[in-house]
């Protein structure tokens, strides 16, 4: 399996034969503004370039997965570029209306678990944050990748730490699990992705599980940096059990 960190959350993952696109985040720098009621208001969104252009990231993608609808997520550069005839997952019936209504002609609501060719892919559950957070931050998912070649995968998506990770962590035991760890916050109501203290937690709960850290340095509301968590990863004595990859940078992992 190759894991290759795109920008922000948008990753390539490369399983049992698929090509899957996470998150397709393709505008150009600066051209969203910042999101409100969060630090560093003069940074444009995203911040950084992509480290390719559009037409090498989508080459080969078998398929796109969405763990959820905001713009860090999705964009309308995304809508624009994506081909309309791609597969494209969703968590529910109401993000597949939305996506269609934007000229995509196979958009499929994830209900429980599905098969992508070889690949089992089932939808996990996870929380944008604490509860009182959610009216406002909404709902999104994780999913888990599982073929008899390929290490059991858990891509945890814009979720804290909490008793749904426990069991979605009990019930997969994955092999690798791939946390979104910028700490993404507001001025009120906390972190709306997991932060330090909760890729620490993951990491204790799963010791066996090797670790990929993205969703940093993407967005002006990212609060954790790539050299934090390190360091804290250092300190901890987990530093060698994650790798937290710099744009277009990739992650090979064996079963």
């Amino acid at each position: 399996m190759k894991i290759q960190q795109i920008r922000n959350a948008t990753i390539k993952i490369e399983y049992a034969g698929k090509v899957m696109l996470i998150d397709p985040m393709l505008g150009e720098k600066g051209c969203m503004p910042p999101f409100p009621f969060s630090h560093h208001q003069e940074l444009r969104n995203p911040i950084h370039d992509l480290p390719m252009t559009v037409d090498e990231l989508l080459r080969d993608v078998d398929c796109v997965l969405l763990t959820h609808l905001h713009t860090d997520h999705i964009d309308d550069a995304a809508y624009e570029q994506l081909p309309n005839e791609m597969l494209i997952v969703v968590q529910d019936e109401l993000d597949r209306e939305v996506v269609v209504s934007h000229g995509f002609k196979q958009v499929k609501v994830i209900e429980g678990e599905m098969q992508l060719g070889d690949v089992r892919l089932s939808k996990a559950e996870s929380h944008h944050g604490h509860w009182w957070m959610l009216p406002k931050a909404g709902h999104t998912c994780g999913y888990v990748f599982q073929h008899p070649a390929e290490p059991t995968t858990y891509l945890a998506g814009d979720t804290i730490w909490y008793s749904g990770v426990r069991r979605n962590l009990d019930r997969w035991q994955p092999d690798v699990v791939i946390v979104n760890a910028g700490g993404n916050k507001f001025h009120v109501g906390g972190h709306v992705i997991m932060h330090i203290p909760d890729v620490l937690k993951t990491m204790d709960y799963a010791p066996k599980a090797t670790f990929v850290a993205t969703h940093l340095e993407g967005v002006n509301h990212n609060h954790v940096t790539r050299a934090a968590l390190l360091q804290a990863a250092r300190e901890h004595g987990v530093a060698g059990r994650v790798h937290i990859p710099e744009d277009g940078e990739s992650v090979n992992v064996s079963k």
